[in-house]
């Protein structure tokens, strides 16, 4: 029961931020404010401490990817502030790599 309630809790968690931040896209600070406040709430109530390796990792990871391909072209971001990507990109990498991973162990288990 504990393992359907985390998958369904964080499953409910990235489709929530996402429509969120689907709501404020255009403001840049509100958008990375979101994803660091979703973050830090979850991390409150129900604390990993493998967490944040895993937001570190996947914010590294996914910016580098992220600030190559928009430098090569391939796509590039309405509202860049930095490195041709937005501020908050690292953070929404981070987040996201964290919930993966946590839903892959619950569908694992």
């Amino acid at each position: 029961m504990k393992t359907k309630y985390a998958l369904f809790r964080d499953l409910l968690i990235f489709f929530f931020l996402l429509f969120l931040v689907i709501l404020v896209w255009k403001n840049n600070i509100a958008v990375t404010a979101i994803i660091l406040g979703f973050y830090f709430l979850r991390y409150f109530l129900w604390p990993n401490r493998e967490d944040h390796i895993i937001f570190i990792a996947g914010a590294c990871l996914g910016t580098t990817a992220e600030i190559i391909a928009t430098h090569t072209g391939i796509w590039s971001y309405t509202l860049p502030t930095f490195l041709n990507i937005p501020v908050w990109l690292p953070f929404a990498w981070g987040f996201v790599s964290v919930l993966i991973i946590r839903v892959a162990q619950c569908i694992k288990r």
